[in-house]
């Protein structure tokens, strides 16, 4: 999993097989205690409509299926912009924007890219640190790929994680303008001609070559 040609590179079921291998181990209740409590009070929505309790309880199966049901909390924001991301390994972080803004499908597929945060955890925070872009989209590339395998293997909508993720730039960009946070992922050409590659390689294993 160091990158997104050397996935590819690879045999799709051994990929399929090391995800299961290698899943992170969960943080302990201590320190998702300690994340939780660095939580912000202010800005957490408390009130669903029933739209959008529906939505994340959606997200179940997915949770279940990746050991994270009991590992992630699921927290709603009030924040301007559509946007989900992991906290701390601990919490799943959806802005009310992109609650609403997503289907059930992308929603749950967008949250299964940041369940792949959790393999390249340590990895990505360094290279955020030290600020290497190039490093940090190969490694969005590299979530991609592992949503990708998992929403497959699940029999769940694996063309939702592109249309998710095209959703939240396309409202952001409207509302707010490019972001500089954007030259540290990649862009929705490559990632939709990653996500197609993705596609047929995992093929190769369904019919077994």
């Amino acid at each position: 999993m160091s990158s997104p040609r050397d996935i590819l590179a690879g045999d799709p079921s051994a990929f399929v097989r090391l995800l299961a291998r290698t899943r992170p181990l969960a943080i302990s209740a201590e320190r998702k205690a300690l994340v939780l409590r660095s939580l912000p009070s202010e800005g957490a929505v408390e009130r669903l409509d029933a739209s959008a309790t529906a939505k994340l309880s959606a997200l179940g199966p997915l949770l279940q299926a990746t050991e994270r049901e009991s590992v992630y909390a699921i927290k709603v924001i009030d924040v301007p912009q559509a946007a989900i991301g992991i906290h701390g390994r601990a919490v799943v972080l959806i802005s009310a924007r992109a609650l609403l803004l997503l289907s059930v499908e992308e929603l749950r597929a967008v949250v299964a890219h940041e369940v792949g945060h959790e393999y390249v955890w340590a990895e990505y925070e360094a290279a955020r640190l030290r600020e290497d872009r190039e490093r940090l989209r190969q490694l969005e590339l590299v979530c991609d790929a592992i949503a990708i395998a998992t929403l497959r293997r699940l029999g769940m909508s694996t063309a939702a994680l592109v249309s998710g993720l095209e959703r939240i730039i396309r409202f952001n960009r409207t509302h707010f303008g490019a972001s500089l946070k954007e030259k540290m992922y990649p862009t929705m050409a490559e990632r939709r001609t990653f996500a197609r590659k993705v596609e047929t390689w995992l093929g190769r294993a369904t019919l077994g070559q």
